[in-house]
């Protein structure tokens, strides 16, 4: 460190971005001595995910993974988050004035987390023993849940509004009691 600068910026933490130079493959090698922060396009991630699926679990581990959409989505339309969340992606970035099921499992997965913004990533992204997690690998189903709905109110209706606000169209959901 250097002996001018002022104490309290000591303490930040730097991490260092960059988008990939040469294979994507060798950018998602870590560097035991350095923390990076990888930024990646949806197709990227996508081309990488079907090889490297375990190398980019095994960065996002000690490194960043930024994910973010295509520049031809003019319209703001999302991509599926899921590629980006299952393999570890740490921001994956949407178009917010957009509508549609992408931003609905967004904001459904912050809600789950009492709406702070930050979901804590699961366990099994972070170990490495036994193996580390291969997203590409078929897990098994530890419970299977049947739902019946014994009624729905607001089917018919038309639903042409795209706003998550009080003037717009309520939400399709179901309660679900354990007896």
């Amino acid at each position: 460190m250097q002996p001018h600068v002022a104490p309290q910026y000591k303490h930040l933490i730097t991490i260092r971005a960059g988008k990939p130079k040469g294979s994507l493959a060798d950018a998602l090698k870590s560097d035991p001595d350095k923390v990076r922060r990888l930024s990646l396009s949806e197709q990227q991630l996508a081309k990488v995910a079907e090889d490297h699926g375990t190398d980019i679990v095994r960065f996002t581990q000690r490194n960043m993974l930024r994910i973010y959409p295509k520049g031809t989505r003019v319209t703001s339309s999302n991509y599926n988050p899921f590629l980006g969340w299952v393999h570890g992606a740490q921001m994956v970035a949407f178009n917010m004035q957009g509508y549609g099921r992408a931003l609905w499992l967004m904001h459904g997965f912050y809600k789950a987390n009492g709406g702070c913004g930050y979901v804590k990533k699961p366990d099994f992204l972070m170990q490495t023993e036994p193996e580390i997690f291969d997203p590409r690998k078929p897990q098994p189903v530890k419970k299977t849940l049947k739902v019946k709905v014994y009624m729905g109110d607001g089917w018919r209706m038309d639903f042409k509004q795209t706003h998550f606000d009080q003037y717009s169209p309520p939400d399709f959901y179901t309660r679900v009691c354990r007896t």
